[in-house]
């Protein structure tokens, strides 16, 4: 489990399908039966690592920490996504740890086709990102980051990654004047779905999300800055 947070829904495979190809998770639709299930937990803030490739996929959803989630155990409702689990035993997708090299390869195309800024935030503000957050519960994961990181620099400058890293990952702040209801002259006062209790909440998911973005990105300039 990452520090701060509890998984929801585990890591998930894609499987194979008629053809050979990739059939991935549907993990908005898992997440939805999922609050189907626990209705008393919409609104809380869900987090979604998610990538794809050719060969396999793996997904999984966290929330941050809350001491009414403390003791959920995702096998209660293992019968949402059980076509998708690992085998007993297996840590990783086979070859999962070495889907970097397909992102490496499909940022280059999209540098090519839609120029830099676009490669960069695919490549180090997505997937680097995740890779590195992914990292921290897996040791194949850690041992493949030296190799991403060298490719990487290959295809990027280093002002380039310098410059793409100043502003990764930043976001507006949480405004709590959006749920402030509005008048309007053919419909009246607008109803707002969430009480001050819930919007408090919602500020400080975004404070510690926001936290752990600063984190990773901070990790990422160690990696693609420092000698």
């Amino acid at each position: 489990m990452t520090e701060g947070r509890i998984v929801i829904i585990p890591f998930l495979n894609g499987k194979l399908g008629k053809g050979g190809r990739l059939v991935e998770p549907d993990i908005d639709g898992i997440l939805e039966k999922w609050l189907q299930r626990h209705p008393e937990f919409r609104g809380r803030k869900f987090h979604t690592i998610k990538t794809g490739g050719k060969e396999t996929c793996l997904v999984r959803v966290t929330v941050d920490f809350s001491p009414d989630l403390a003791a959920y155990d995702p096998s209660e409702d293992a019968d949402l996504y059980e076509a998708y689990l690992a085998e007993k035993g297996d840590s990783t997708p086979p070859r999962f740890h070495k889907i970097w090299i397909e992102q490496c390869e499909a940022a280059q195309g999209i540098e090519d086709e839609f120029g830099t800024q676009k490669a960069l935030e695919y490549l180090v503000g997505e997937k680097f990102l995740n890779f590195l957050e992914a990292a921290e519960a897996n040791a194949d994961f850690r041992a493949e980051i030296p190799a991403f990181v060298a490719k990487i620099k290959k295809i990027f400058e280093p002002w380039q990654l310098a410059q793409y890293l100043e502003t990764a990952r930043e976001t507006e702040p949480f405004d709590p004047d959006l749920f402030v209801p509005r008048w309007h002259p053919e419909l009246g006062e607008e109803e707002i779905e969430y009480d001050a209790e819930e919007i408090e909440d919602m500020r400080k998911d975004d404070i510690r999300q926001c936290t752990r973005d600063l984190l990773l990105v901070e990790r990422a300039r160690e990696w693609l800055l420092e000698n």
